[in-house]
């Protein structure tokens, strides 16, 4: 069987909760069993098993139409969980670990047990890697923010409980809810949720960056934008700083020589939020790209920390040239809704440009742009324009 994911636990339990509690413990085993088979089969014939799948626990618990997914507050549910946890360890010749107290409202604390040998499936010189991130767990605000503005949101509107669980209580770590809301959006039927999440959790473990620059970005929403009034509206709902966290994923690809991979996630961040960015371009930390709507950003293009973009912005070429042929922005700057800024040209920290304007040539650092073509029409007005968001031209005339 292929190392066990989240959504691989989740289909299992699911399978188990259509059965009576007797039959749940042989059937768990089957379903391991199938998944082993499945995954014998795959590395032997190079294709999935026509009946239980590609090899994983998801694969051969969706051999038979699942129920929806009910809360972690759901008893029944909570214990075939557990089951399907306890099962892969004594199928791999380890002792169950043992079930810590206050389990039922969530399995964060039992899934950090489990990490080693199950949702990473990481060698043992990796252990005291894991050891360490756990820990840092532990004191990561951002993510402790997030979990108790989701269990706030989930008292205030039960209807989204199916959501907020699976995407964020669900999982031990941002990380792993930065995975999984990443399959969820860039799954379709050319490439599955369950290889994207593959994907995703292989980046956030082999670069911490990801997550560092993640944890910037929706510091930078909630800073910058006066419709974000908790940390978790952007991991939910904004598809901005969905995208960027794709974007990150696809750059990891291109970064590691997997160019053809990094083009299909360019492809389906276009596809799915209506944003267009080359994995081969550069993005700092700290990034706020408001409405997000009809976002181009070139292969040569680079992004420096703390820049805040609106809608329809397009760092372009101006030619059919091959070599740097895209805008280098500074950090700091502030990109009005509708700029073009167009050929390998800087953009000097924490200036703006302002909203429709097309920049065809340098602009000076702490300065205002505006029209088309661009002119330098004051002084950026501000120290941070990209922080405070202010795009009014007044006093720069």
């Amino acid at each position: 069987m292929r190392p066990l994911l989240h959504g691989d636990l989740t289909s299992a339990a699911r399978h188990l909760l259509r059965l009576p509690a007797s039959a749940r413990p042989a059937t768990c085993a089957q379903l391991i069993a199938q998944a082993d088979a499945a995954d014998r089969y795959r590395k032997r014939f190079g294709r999935a098993h026509p009946r239980w799948g590609n090899g994983t626990l998801m694969a051969a618990a969706r051999a038979v139409t699942l129920p929806a997914e009910p809360p972690l507050l759901d008893p029944d549910y909570a214990r075939c969980l557990i089951l399907v946890l306890c099962a892969v360890l004594q199928r791999r010749n380890r002792q169950p670990t043992s079930l810590p107290a206050g389990i039922f409202p969530r399995l964060t604390a039992l899934r950090l047990a489990c990490r080693g040998e199950l949702v990473y499936h990481c060698p043992k010189e990796d252990r005291a890697m894991l050891k360490t991130k756990s820990k840092l767990a532990q004191i990561d605000p951002v993510w402790n923010r997030i979990l108790t503005e989701a269990e706030k949101a989930v008292a205030d509107e039960p209807m989204l409980g199916g959501l907020i669980h699976s995407s964020v209580l669900h999982h031990g770590s941002i990380e792993c809810a930065l995975a999984y809301r990443t399959a969820l959006k860039l799954g379709s039927g050319e490439m599955s949720e369950q290889l994207i999440r593959e994907i995703c959790d292989e980046a956030y473990s082999d670069d911490p960056a990801l997550a560092l620059a993640a944890r910037a970005d929706i510091m930078a929403v909630f800073d910058r934008d006066p419709a974000c009034h908790r940390f978790l509206q952007p991991l939910l709902f904004f598809k901005g700083f969905q995208a960027i966290q794709a974007y990150r994923i696809g750059h990891w690809l291109w970064r590691k020589g997997r160019q053809d991979l990094a083009y299909f996630f360019q492809m389906r961040i276009s596809e799915a939020f209506g944003v267009d960015i080359h994995p081969a371009a550069r993005i700092g930390k700290g990034i706020m790209i408001d409405h997000a709507h009809s976002i181009v950003i070139g292969e040569t293009a680079v992004v420096g920390d703390n820049v805040s973009m609106l809608h329809s912005v397009t760092l372009g070429g101006t030619g059919k040239e091959e070599e740097d042929r895209h805008p280098k922005i500074g950090e700091g700057v502030l990109i009005g809704a509708g700029a073009k800024v167009l050929g390998n040209i800087h953009i000097g920290y924490c200036s703006r440009i302002a909203a429709g304007s097309v920049v065809l040539h340098d602009v000076p650092p702490k300065t205002t742009v505006a029209g088309v073509p661009a002119k330098v029409v004051g002084e950026a007005g501000c120290a941070t324009p990209s922080i405070t968001m202010d795009q009014l031209l007044r006093g720069t005339l």
